[in-house]
């Protein structure tokens, strides 16, 4: 009964944390930041968030703890960037969370923007299983976003939604902070 109370308070914590209206979607390893500022240095972007580093597992501040690397492909770019996230720590719950820019689907290669314009120009791709895989996923994530939001309205009738339903980049990129949020990304 312990356990099944404390993860219950998790879960309204994070989604609070989300409908406050703050630029960060959180999971439990990292925090997805809107409002972030970036350099370059010796080919490899530094990431810095412009937001307060809250913890998402108990709502503590947390404390600056290292860099790791991330490599993304960019929509600009024909080769994979390195990206260097910052790193953070709880004091108080003992785990650590990266920062992640609102552009980076988690667990993935490729930037959301060019997930979206692989799914809207399948057309032109002749033949391609990679196109059509990722079209497929595509489909199949913002079918599975729209059922979260769906229920996340019931759920909680003051929910706002702010995306355009017509920009597959735009829903794709709401999609993934909202499931991200949730703690549902699977």
């Amino acid at each position: 009964m312990i356990s099944n109370h404390i993860s219950e308070r998790k879960n309204d914590s994070r989604f609070a944390y989300m409908i406050r209206g703050l630029n960060s979607a959180i999971v439990y390893t990292m925090f997805i930041v809107s409002s972030f500022s970036s350099f370059v240095k010796d080919d490899i972007h530094y990431i810095f968030g412009k937001e307060e580093a809250i913890c998402p597992e108990c709502g503590n501040h947390m404390r600056f703890n290292g860099r790791c690397r991330r490599f993304v492909f960019r929509e600009n770019s024909r080769k994979r960037e390195k990206y260097s996230m910052r790193v953070f720590y709880c004091s108080k719950c003992y785990h650590y969370h990266r920062e992640l820019p609102d552009f980076v689907v988690p667990f993935k290669h490729l930037s959301a923007k060019i997930y979206a314009a692989i799914c809207d120009a399948i057309n032109e791709f002749v033949d391609d299983h990679s196109a059509a895989r990722i079209c497929r996923w595509v489909k199949g994530f913002l079918v599975f976003g729209a059922a979260i939001v769906r229920r996340l309205k019931l759920e909680h009738p003051t929910l706002v939604t702010n995306y355009d339903s017509n920009s597959t980049w735009d829903t794709l990129r709401y999609f993934v902070r909202v499931v991200v949020n949730i703690g549902e990304w699977k």
